[in-house]
């Protein structure tokens, strides 16, 4: 289990399932969303305006989330089709993670990604 707070948008999260997939997401209460795998499994838990319903010393306690960016992003950064980056996520090549509806990508995959890719083009 892993939990981070992210004070710049106030949001709590508690993964249980660290590496598996979001199937489908529901919101049980107005800023508390629940993430299922495809067995019905909840994989985690996010809470919106975290600091009304937890004392603010333990939420400064928690790590921050890790430095993730978002789909769009990765693909500026590395000169990709943002659907061939989606692609090699889905084939198990780059890791990333799914919130709702966006995919979000660790710096750090992309750059492994990219160097473990074959050279494109003809050689010279």
């Amino acid at each position: 289990m892993k939990w981070s707070y992210d004070p710049t948008v106030d949001a709590l999260t508690i993964d249980f399932l660290i590496g598996r997939r979001p199937a489908r997401t529901k919101e049980v209460e107005p800023g508390i969303i629940f993430d299922f795998d495809k067995t019905g499994h909840p994989i985690s838990i996010e809470i919106i305006d975290a600091s009304t319903h937890f004392p603010a010393r333990a939420l400064a306690s928690l790590p921050l989330p890790e430095a993730m960016i978002p789909l769009s992003e990765a693909s500026k950064r590395a000169g990709l089709n943002a659907a061939t980056l989606r692609q090699q996520i889905h084939r198990k090549r780059l890791r990333a993670t799914k919130h709702h509806r966006e995919w979000w990508v660790d710096p750090l995959a992309l750059s492994a990604y990219l160097a473990s890719r074959a050279p494109q083009g003809r050689r010279s």
